[in-house]
């Protein structure tokens, strides 16, 4: 009886409908998955018996049955193969010599489809040449015939363990994984809008100001604000006001370019970073979320009342109004104004040379 050293390969698992997360792959494993297939749902561990024996493979059967597990016979490679594309087996007990197959192809193929598959080769026929070639392929374990039963499920119970551990290592891997990417979502994000916040809006203007200064390339950034927004908070209440902001939002984010950074600056105000745009080009979009914006209705309370919004937009480029980010914002800023001054529901500059 031969024993390999625990496969230290990067561990990735596949089923025929495409990858399963991290957890999904632990719950199936060791059998928590509520799913259809009642064997997952009952069985805590998978044995595959790939001999062409009945003598040798029913009797095994028998014993891992007693020990609880759900167990398949194969007598050939290809049909164990089959199996293995429908199903994640933890243990596969092997014959070297398959009629259709050699063991160590075999087990190339089997972990090509689960990696995480422990496969213990049995045989008649042993040899130390065989018994070396099958633990470098990456076999567990290399047992003679007749099968020592008492060994083998020694041998199994280690494997599991160490299964369980490194699947439990790597769902909370995962976890810490997405708690991060969450806070980092969060700290990127207006809690009310999803829009970045205002922090954000000032690293992406950062980001993108440096390939247009690189490159020669223009930028525009428009600084938006809803018209009339404190008489409306006064009039419909802050909760209203809440919803109006939402969807004033919703409606910058349908209208923007994939590559525009539509920010929540503060308050009623909003920014719009729109990379590899002139002046004139960003005149295009003030236009169309203006007109988006006076057709859009906010339904108030029960959806019985809706209120028309406007906004006022002062748009400023690099690098004709400015050179750098922070006079890029005041001119923007400057130009809001402006379009507040010309009466509102409008943009500003009206032309660009």
């Amino acid at each position: 009886m031969v024993f390999g050293k625990p496969c230290k390969k990067k561990f990735t698992f596949h089923i025929k409908k495409g990858k399963m997360n991290n957890l999904s792959f632990v719950t199936l494993i060791f059998g928590n998955l509520n799913m259809e297939n009642t064997r997952t749902r009952t069985q805590k561990v998978n044995a595959l018996i790939v001999d062409p024996n009945p003598e040798v493979s029913q009797p095994l059967m028998d014993r891992f049955q007693e020990a609880g597990y759900f167990t398949e016979t194969a007598a050939s490679g290809r049909e164990a193969l089959s199996l293995a594309k429908e199903f994640f087996y933890n243990i596969a007990v092997v014959e070297t010599d398959l009629p259709d197959i050699k063991g160590v192809e075999f087990l190339k193929a089997l972990k090509e489809i689960h990696p995480d598959t422990s496969v213990i080769f049995i045989t008649g026929n042993p040899s130390l040449e065989n018994s070396v070639d099958a633990v470098n392929a990456g076999a567990s374990a290399y047992m003679m015939k007749p099968i020592q039963f008492e060994p083998m499920m020694q041998h199994i119970h280690g494997v599991l363990e160490r299964q369980k551990s490194i699947i439990e290592t790597r769902e909370l891997l995962f976890a810490e994984r997405k708690k991060r990417e969450f806070y980092q979502y969060l700290s990127i994000r207006d809690g009310l809008t999803d829009l970045y916040n205002h922090r954000h809006f000032h690293e992406l203007l950062n980001q993108e100001i440096a390939p247009a200064t690189r490159n020669k390339r223009p930028l525009s950034l428009m600084m938006i604000d809803i018209d009339n927004f404190k008489q409306f908070n006064d009039q419909y209440g802050h909760p209203v006001g809440d919803i109006a902001l939402q969807h004033i939002a919703r409606l910058f984010q349908e209208n923007s370019r994939r590559v525009d950074h539509v920010c929540r600056y503060g308050g009623e105000e909003f920014t719009i970073i729109t990379p590899e745009t002139s002046g004139e080009s960003a005149i295009y979009l003030a236009k169309r979320l203006l007109n988006k914006v006076r057709k859009s209705r906010v339904q108030l309370y029960d959806s019985t009342i809706e209120v028309k919004l406007t906004i006022s937009i002062g748009i400023a480029s690099y690098p004709k109004d400015a050179d750098n980010n922070k006079d890029l914002i005041i001119k923007a800023d400057q130009n809001l104004l402006q379009a507040k001054r010309a009466g509102k529901d409008c943009f500003y500059p009206l032309l660009v040379e």
